[in-house]
């Protein structure tokens, strides 16, 4: 544990905060400041993040924050300065060696063997039966249409004890999956090896999709993982909480202002002729670069992990250089840094996903927002947030 770096003791943070030490323990058991013990030591250190934002906006500020946002406390997914985190790991790091299935062990806190060394728990025959209806659905549409059947069918999806939602969760993991790649059943190896394969993915790409949905399982409060949460909070399965964030991405602030844009920069960027030409053609008319961050911003550190699996697989592929001209011209140029959205959809573009271009990261999406339902389920008490009222008063 570095201290200065991530970390500050006692006397520094309450200097920083202009408190004493006293004030500063009462502010760590109201948990608005995190600390770390000491190993060997009785002594801690206080996460310096925390400390910055208390001096920057106020302790009051930060108070009143954190009672009008409910679900406001989560230990899976950290975003700092220096990366992202799961539950204390480096999530680059992970993406380097973890499948989707440790990872959901990781946020699940479950045994991965007990998760996905089990067979589907649907009837094979009752899946058979389905599979045929869903034709002419898109991936989405298949999954609000089969979920509510197959969960009616496994009453173990009733189960919402950790390990039975745990459990049931491995089954909607695996099941979205299959939808992705339309296969006929769900399977129980590796994912990331069987979607390459039912996709007929290039050599090696089986990585690639790996790293992807490692990266893609968490990014915090976002909107659908808010959405998530929200409705674990009232108990509901695994299939139900999924659904949820399944609706929740297909809303029009999503699909039109972020994955829509970046979509369609992502063709300018791979037609003949595009590249970095693509990037110039943008900034001469003074348009926006979906799927990059400008200079000055806080940067997303997966959207270069990614690019780098896909160099190492993909390495002088010509539609792919077209890309990484477009990533050096942006940089160059105006100074940004790649997002995670670009990469993540070339992917899918990749594999031939058209229309379904982030179905694969879905997959690693849907592991994030089974940890978020599990943990406001089990770790939260039920909450009703209260509205500050604006509008016209009564008359007497």
């Amino acid at each position: 544990m570095k201290q200065g770096d991530l970390y500050l003791d006692a006397e520094q943070a309450a200097k920083a905060l202009n408190v004493t030490v006293a004030t500063l323990y009462a502010y760590v058991s109201r948990k608005m400041i995190r600390s770390e013990a000491i190993e060997g030591s009785r002594k801690r250190l206080y996460w310096k993040a925390d400390i910055d934002r208390l001096a920057g906006q106020g302790v009051a500020a930060e108070v009143e924050r954190q009672q009008s946002l409910p679900m406001s406390e989560s230990a899976i997914t950290l975003i700092t300065a220096k990366g992202l985190f799961y539950r204390g790991r480096d999530a680059i790091a992970l993406a380097d060696t973890s499948s989707i299935e440790s990872l959901a062990a990781l946020l699940w806190q479950a045994d991965e063997e007990a998760l996905f060394g089990a067979p589907f728990s649907v009837p094979s025959d009752a899946w058979t039966r389905l599979r045929p209806a869903l034709d002419g659905l898109g991936t989405y549409e298949q999954a609000i249409v089969s979920f509510p059947t197959i969960e009616r069918l496994n009453p173990q999806a009733y189960d919402l004890t950790p390990a039975g939602y745990a459990r049931t969760s491995a089954d909607v993991l695996r099941l979205y999956a299959a939808l992705v790649v339309k296969s006929e059943k769900p399977v129980t190896r590796p994912l990331h090896k069987y979607m390459a394969k039912a996709l007929k993915a290039p050599a090696g790409f089986d990585d690639v999709i790996r790293r992807a949905m490692v990266l893609a399982a968490d990014h915090e409060f976002d909107a659908m993982t808010y959405a998530v949460r929200a409705i674990a909070n009232v108990g509901v399965t695994p299939y139900q909480a999924v659904t949820v964030g399944l609706i929740a991405s297909q809303g029009q602030r999503f699909l039109l202002e972020r994955f829509g844009a970046a979509v369609r920069f992502l063709r300018e960027i791979l037609a003949p002729g595009g590249g970095g030409t693509a990037v110039i053609q943008r900034l001469r008319h003074g348009e926006p670069l979906p799927g990059f961050t400008r200079g000055g911003e806080a940067a997303d550190p997966r959207g270069a992990a990614l690019m780098e699996a896909l160099k190492d697989c993909l390495g002088s592929d010509a539609e792919f250089n077209r890309l990484r001209e477009a990533e050096a011209m942006v940089r160059e140029a105006a100074g940004g840094v790649m997002d995670f959205i670009l990469p993540a959809t070339y992917v899918g573009h990749r594999l031939g996903l058209h229309g379904n271009e982030l179905g694969v990261v879905a997959v690693g999406r849907i592991v994030g927002w089974v940890a978020h339902a599990m943990e406001q389920l089990h770790s939260n008490a039920p909450f009703r947030p209260h509205a500050t009222y604006v509008g016209q008063l009564p008359r007497e």
